[in-house]
């Protein structure tokens, strides 16, 4: 009996509610798998000169080869149909947005030239500028998009294959050959979960490669084993009867790379309700612990971006920044509502360090936001042992530029078009009757931030949905978990937010949305959900 049969042998009596037969087979087959190899390692003992390890040298990383020769490395490494066949839409997407943008300022110039006239500039002179009109500005746009997603995936192929001839972690095992699975470094396993290694070798073995599938187990196996007798040598306490070398018992077993725990694993969620045990609920406090303390090193370095951060815009608002920001803002409001020269719009200051609070208020927070950056950067590894995200930490790089944008777009719109409005749809009925408004600087300041940086982290909201898909989030996961997310908002609305509840919603309600509409954006890049940007890392799902 070959391992596929004995899985499909054991998937049937767990189906049939029979673990004990299922365990019973597996462990049958287990026996007989040791006892060969036990076998050929005495005819290889008899010879007296068999090497230390069977198998073939992990050397597929062996050599420094430099860029271009890691590129020709890894190109043979990754899973080009697999990792296109995710990222097609995403790229036909840019091309169409390069595309609709110029049918914008071709075909309504009414309408771009409304949101170019905040920047100085018009439908007519982008066109002039770039020496084309009417059709052939069409067709050139999208030329253009189809070249920029051309180009990005040109550099997204580049950076796949760079990232799999020097990173194990970055290596799509699909492509691998027997030899090249039993070459390959313990890296290259060490970041799968049993989930993904059981559907890998049923991928293999339905594809007839028996010895991938086989090979790509006991590898996986080799390595669970280490783990195993890594901890048992820290100190742990075995067990009376559960030792390494002990046979396993029908029904009883609880090895990590035990067969029927791949071979029936989706079964016995099923069965046990989701259940989780002491281990489970000690685990998640144990992955905190393990990340926060890979932070600890770099302490100081967090500490040091936060105080610069916060010195930094402290002392541009105290030095006379706060009131050039105000200048500007009230500048942008329709002058039927602030009157000439600003007369109808009055800013004051009840206490001698309201300003001075509210500016120390904003430097935190915005010191805040600079560790983030550094928090993620240095926390990766960790994270990526934990198995709650993958690939190397350089995308952060890549997060923070998308972020970044998503943030300073919000707050552009913000700062333009929705805080004015806002303010002038507040105080219109009062002016109407002819009353006098004054605000104090802290409310004042604090509208203006909720309307323009609240707009920038709403922005935000979708872009990290999409970026924490790419890194194994599914789709499914952040649509069947929209209720503890929203028990979660509304906790940190509750924190952050004056002491009444209708703040708290004002606050909860519009970061639901912004999530909804996160939801929307993933539903159409992943196609309904059938095609995540990246292979799951954690079920999340209920």
């Amino acid at each position: 009996m070959t391992e596929p049969e004995a899985l499909e042998a054991a998937s049937t009596a767990m189906e049939a509610d029979e673990p004990g037969k299922a365990q019973a087979i597996l462990d049958r087959f287990d026996e007989a798998v040791a006892a060969g190899a036990a076998g050929a390692a005495e005819e290889d003992a008899g010879d007296g000169d068999a090497p230390a390890r069977s198998g073939p040298p992990r050397d597929l990383f062996a050599g420094d080869v430099g860029v271009v020769g890691s590129i020709r490395r890894g190109s043979g490494l990754v899973d080009w149909r697999g990792r296109f066949g995710s990222l097609w839409n995403v790229l036909l997407g840019i091309a169409g947005v390069v595309a609709a943008v110029g049918y914008v300022l071709v075909e309504r110039p009414t309408l771009a030239d409304s949101v170019l006239v905040e920047y100085g500039t018009s439908a007519g002179a982008i066109l002039a500028a770039l020496g084309v009109s009417g059709t052939a500005a069409l067709v050139a746009f999208v030329a253009a998009g189809i070249a920029l997603a051309l180009l990005l995936a040109g550099l997204l192929g580049l950076y796949f294959a760079y990232a799999a001839g020097t990173d194990p972690d970055a290596v799509d095992i699909e492509v691998l050959t027997v030899d090249e699975v039993r070459r390959a470094p313990d890296a290259v396993f060490a970041g799968l979960s049993e989930r993904r290694v059981n559907y890998l070798a049923d991928r293999a073995a339905a594809a007839g490669d028996s010895a991938k599938a086989r090979a790509v187990l006991d590898r996986f196996d080799e390595l669970q084993a280490a783990r195993e007798a890594a901890e048992s040598s820290s100190g742990a306490d075995a067990a009376g009867g559960s030792g390494g070398g002990g046979p396993s018992i029908p029904g009883l077993s609880d090895d990590a790379g035990d067969r029927a725990s791949r071979a029936t694993g989706t079964l016995l969620e099923g069965v046990t309700d989701g259940e989780r045990d002491e281990d489970d609920i000690g685990g998640y406090y144990d992955d905190l612990a393990f990340i926060a303390a890979s932070l600890r090193s770099r302490l100081f370095v967090l500490v040091s971006v936060f105080g610069v951060t916060l010195a930094s815009v402290f002392a541009f608002l105290y030095l006379g920044g706060i009131g050039d920001v105000k200048n500007n803002f009230v500048n942008r409001i329709p002058e039927e509502i602030v009157g000439v020269g600003a007369e109808n719009f009055g800013v004051i200051v009840l206490h001698p360090v309201e300003a001075l609070i509210f500016e120390v208020k904003i430097s935190t927070i915005a010191g805040a936001v600079a560790v983030l950056p550094f928090m993620a950067y240095y926390a990766w590894p960790a994270l990526r042992d934990r198995g709650f995200v993958r690939g190397r930490r350089q995308v952060v790089f890549g997060w923070v530029a998308a972020l970044l944008a998503g943030l300073l777009g919000g707050l552009a719109l913000g700062y333009t078009v929705i805080a004015p409005a806002v303010i002038s749809w507040l105080v219109s009925d009062a002016l109407a009757a002819g009353m006098v408004i004054s605000y104090r600087i802290s409310d004042f300041a604090w509208l203006v931030f909720f309307t323009t940086v609240g707009i920038g982290f709403l922005a935000d909201v979708p872009v990290l949905m999409v970026l924490l898909n790419t890194t194994g989030v599914s789709y499914q996961a952040m649509r069947s978990r929209w209720r503890e997310v929203t028990v979660g908002i509304m906790l940190v609305a509750a924190l952050f937010t004056p002491a009444d509840v209708f703040t708290m919603f004002l606050v909860t309600i519009p970061l639901m949305a912004a999530y909804g509409v996160g939801l929307l954006i993933l539903w159409v890049m992943t196609l309904g959900g059938r095609r995540n940007l990246a292979e799951p890392t954690v079920d999340l799902t209920r």
